[in-house]
């Protein structure tokens, strides 16, 4: 595991876009985003994109954005494209799209000898909480993923802290797996269940299995 007091590693950051829609709306809104990122994905300062797409339509989020840039201000100067703002514009009518600005605040990989192959399943836990509890439910989050980064069939997990404290999602958990199968097995043993790993009164979690569904 790794805490990271501040910035990612490399001084990057995280832009995660968590949007509530329609089932029926999801296709049209990743064609969209292909379109709004294909205008941008070469200015200065973009590093990469994707687009997750809920794996079943209870799931409170239709589709989560994580884009990776070398600093806020290289993603505000990319938007200053006017094609962007107007395709952007179109999704106000359907979608609710809670945005925020992350760093990474730990993390946790599997061992050289248990990197899968191929694309995966992604685990999305997007947590409301005030930002002054934060600190009080970093165990819960930490006991819980600790374990399940034994399990087979994990790749790696990521805890993003919101840099705003009136950021919707607080914290964004982000997990990737071998396949649904994986993660499946390890929820439901016991082995990987920690006392603390269910969120307390004051956070409300938003876990979701989710697939690629576009990249840049």
């Amino acid at each position: 595991m790794k805490f990271h007091n501040g910035a990612v590693t490399d001084n990057g950051i995280t832009l995660i876009d968590a949007w509530e829609l329609p089932e029926d709306r999801i296709d049209e809104s990743i064609a969209r985003w292909r379109e709004r990122v294909g205008l941008i994905h070469t200015a200065p300062g973009f590093r990469d994109a994707r687009l997750h797409r809920r794996l079943h339509p209870e799931s409170r989020l239709g589709l989560v954005n994580v884009a990776h840039w070398d600093s806020t201000e290289a993603r505000d100067a990319a938007l200053a494209n006017p094609a962007f703002t107007a395709s952007a514009a179109t999704a106000a009518g359907y979608a609710t799209v809670h945005g925020g600005w992350y760093q990474v605040a730990a993390e946790f990989r599997a061992g050289e000898d248990r990197s899968g192959e191929g694309p995966g399943i992604t685990f999305i836990n997007a947590v409301e909480l005030p930002a002054e509890r934060i600190d009080d439910f970093l165990p819960h989050w930490l006991g819980h993923a600790e374990l399940m980064s034994k399990a087979p069939g994990f790749r790696n997990n990521r805890l993003h802290r919101a840099v705003a404290p009136d950021t919707r999602f607080q914290l964004v958990g982000i997990a990737h797996w071998d396949s649904v199968e994986a993660w499946r097995a390890a929820d439901n043993d016991p082995r990987f269940r920690h006392p603390l790993s269910a969120s307390p009164g004051f956070a409300n979690a938003n876990p979701a299995l989710f697939r690629v569904a576009a990249a840049f």
